[in-house]
């Protein structure tokens, strides 16, 4: 027989983990116990299709590889093993038996009549002198997942063995009874406060649930006490005068505090902030409350840059690991690449820490240098490499130069500054010389700042046009012009991509340029939210205080602060979001979705694109059988297969494969091997999708977009968004190759 955790073990390290062969032989050299240890630790494959497997395994198995299979199904909620699993009480085993028991009391079986009825025969067929601890045992399991009949025969076969002269069975039967919830009755408590006085696993059981109950009694006075205190606190405070005094909100937290089950698990700061956000929701979905910590993740998102070495990271396999590098960064710049892991900083490791330690130590002053040891698949032994910390921003902004002279502008959200790198962008492709039209993509952008909005209007409209006005609730109107001349020329086509998730000042450049006849917008409804929102400081709980040595506004990582509260770190106050005014677009349109006070949608809002085009949606066949191969990676590894067998036609495909599998090397034997119902032209879509993002390095920056967003090959808005431009400007698919295959 093998110890457990030795089983355990060749079970996690076995290739064929989530192989149910793997557990049936584990658990059939296992014993009961350890059988029930594996079932519990093992990972099903993905999909239902292992429970069908399972189920019909049970009809052959036996002994222990029927304790793990039962306990496998049952951790799914699936009962099928429950007869099985009673018909173990007779075999005689009592390790055995007690397992089938531990099984069955899971809340699977709680309606499953064969275990219900397997347990009862046996307990009818049996006397409790025979095991007294066994036959004990299994009434209480019939008690606690019987119905209520099951539940009251059960309740008397332990009464009646409880009142044996056999001292094993009434033992027995007392420490079964107390587990089934009857501590508060006298008797049991002699019984137990007996059994507690002797050795062995029986007394320590009866010391453990008179302590249990010991507990619970003490757990009462403490809430009649605050309950006399919250009457006490009541009476000295007078009655509150109505339901909107605070003195409610207050005697609420009281009694949260005094009764509520998960209290303990809640700080008072969070029941604050829960009611606090309470409040603002019910005025609107966009006012809120920010504890510290929200808002100082909201103020990097509006504003993202820090001073580090400039990388997306994860923690892979246990392993602190790039998943990409910032391209116009200094990680990159260094040598840094996907997939690159780092096992220590400044001689610290990284390996088993936690991934904010990691990053702290990575990021530090600009200008500093910063020592790491890296690992490559590839190479014979890890390198260190010096990386000098710069700021780093994060970009809000991707941009590709598509066939036939468009420019493809990714807006992520408006951040600072991101009008000046929609301007550079503009510029660059001015310079190129080839520029046929625009696609500026502000799909699932949320929006942020409204300078910038206005901002990047400008740069497409003439001087002095409306792009937005703002009226607060006592009609006081604010107009936001552009101040400068355009950059682009009137006569170029943009077109403006928008979705139900482009939202606030999407909607405004969206609506704004629509209005004045600039753009032509394509896809779907956008969100609808047209309200201002400011955030408002708390008075009675400042900001910890920061040396701000950068002038930036903000507290940088290296910058020092005082730890007023001693935790170790600097905090932020909360803030109040709170909805000010509405947008108006230029034709006095209002973009806002209006709901009644109820919630209810009165208005549906947004702005309704020119051309309605719907992204491609897959049937739920065909995901799950997508969810299958992704979850196996098999794009991925063709991927990296096709790249590492060619660079340069890994990186030919990546920009256009002109919808021809055949283009790819050993594409039928791989097709093959998949054994999948999906077409062929759709597995090649993720392959190259996969592909795109494993030659991301080679060309120094990701392909613009998220998904097949931005692929002009898979795209069908963004398809339709070209089709109008090269018409607008006179051109045909046929004049532009890489389009002929679906335009």
């Amino acid at each position: 027989m093998l110890f457990p955790a030795l089983l355990l073990s060749l079970l996690v390290q076995d290739p064929a983990a989530g192989d149910l062969d793997a557990l049936a032989a584990a658990a059939r050299a296992a014993d009961p116990a350890a059988a029930i240890a594996l079932a519990d630790s093992f990972e099903p494959p993905a999909g239902d299709d292992w429970q069908e497997e399972a189920v019909h395994r049970l009809e052959s198995a036996a002994g222990p590889e029927l304790i793990a299979l039962g306990r496998l199904l049952a951790g799914f909620e699936n009962p099928a093993a429950g007869g099985r699993l009673a018909a173990l009480l007779e075999d005689g085993d009592p390790a055995l038996a007690r397992a089938a028991l531990a099984v069955l009391e899971m809340p699977a079986f709680q309606e499953d009549e064969p275990a219900q009825d397997g347990i009862g025969a046996w307990l009818a067929g049996h006397d409790p002198e025979e095991a007294p601890a066994l036959y004990a045992e299994a009434a209480r399991v019939l008690h606690a997942i019987g119905d209520g009949a099951r539940r009251r025969a059960a309740r008397r076969l332990l009464r009646a063995a409880l009142a044996a002269e056999e001292p094993a069975v009434s033992r027995a039967a007392a420490l079964a009874l107390a587990r089934s919830g009857e501590l508060d009755d006298p008797e049991i408590e002699d019984r137990l406060g007996a059994i507690a006085a002797g050795i062995g696993p029986e007394a320590d059981l009866a010391r453990a649930l008179l302590e249990q109950r010991d507990q619970r009694a003490r757990f009462q006075r403490k809430i009649e006490a605050l309950d006399q205190a919250l009457a006490k606190q009541v009476q000295l405070g007078g009655r509150a005068k109505d339901e909107g005094d605070l003195r409610v909100l207050l005697e609420v937290m009281r009694l949260i505090r005094a009764r509520h089950m998960r209290s303990d698990e809640f700080t008072d700061a969070e029941l604050v902030a829960a009611a606090a956000e309470g409040m603002l929701s019910a005025l609107d979905p966009h006012s809120s409350y920010m504890p510290g910590d929200v808002y100082k993740q909201f103020v990097f998102d509006m504003n993202p840059n820090y001073g580090g070495i400039g990388a997306y990271v994860n923690i892979l396999d246990g392993v602190f690991t790039i998943t990409r590098p910032i391209y116009s960064g200094p990680a990159y710049e260094a040598g840094l690449l996907s997939g690159d892991r780092i096992i220590e900083v400044e001689g610290w490791s990284t390996l088993d820490q936690p991934i904010d330690e990691t990053i702290k130590r990575l990021k530090g002053v600009p200008g500093t240098k910063v020592k790491v040891k890296v690992v490559r698949e590839g190479w014979n032994e890890p390198k260190e490499i010096e990386i000098e910390r710069r700021v780093i921003e994060l970009p809000s902004l991707f941009t590709e130069h598509l066939p036939g002279g468009i420019l493809y502008l990714d807006l992520l959200h408006f951040t600072d500054g991101v009008t000046t790198a929609v301007l550079e962008a503009l510029r660059e492709a001015r310079r190129r010389g080839d520029l046929n039209g625009i696609v500026l993509d502000l799909r699932d952008n949320p929006g942020g700042y409204m300078n910038e909005a206005v901002g990047v209007c400008d740069l497409f409209l003439p001087a002095d046009r409306l792009v937005v006005s703002t009226r607060t609730r006592s009609d006081y109107r604010e107009e936001y012009r552009t101040r400068n001349p355009a950059v682009v020329p009137e006569d170029l086509p943009l077109v403006i991509l928008i979705n139900h998730f482009s939202a606030s000042a999407s909607e405004i450049v969206a609506g704004a340029l629509s209005v004045h006849g600039r753009a032509l917008l394509v896809g779907e409804r956008t969100h609808g939210k047209g309200s201002v929102q400011n955030i408002y400081s708390l008075k009675v709980i400042p900001d910890e205080p920061w040396d701000d040595e950068d002038g930036n506004g903000k507290l940088d990582d290296w910058e020092p602060f005082e730890d007023l509260n001693g935790n170790g770190r600097h905090d932020l106050s909360p803030r109040v979001k709170l909805t000010m005014a509405y947008y108006y677009l230029p034709d006095g349109s209002t973009i806002h979705k209006i709901r009644a006070k109820d919630g209810t949608v009165i208005e549906p809002g947004g702005v309704e694109p020119d051309v309605e085009v719907a992204e491609k949606d897959l049937d739920i066949q065909s995901l799950r059988e997508l969810q299958r191969l992704l979850e196996e990676g098999a794009f991925r590894a063709f991927a990296r297969q096709v790249l590492a067998a060619d660079q340069d036609l890994a990186l030919r495909l990546a920009e256009a494969d002109g919808r021809d599998p055949q283009a790819y090397p050993g594409w039928d034997e791989f097709y093959a091997g998949l054994h999948t119902t999906l077409d062929p032209n759709e597995v090649r879509r993720w392959v190259r999708r996969r592909l795109r993002d494993e030659v991301a390095d080679l060309r120094g920056h990701r392909f613009a977009g998220t998904g097949f967003r931005g692929d002009f090959q898979e795209d069908v808005q963004l398809q339709e968004a070209l089709r109008r431009i090269l018409r607008d400007r006179g051109l045909s698919a046929a004049e532009v190759p890489e389009y002929r295959a679906f335009l």
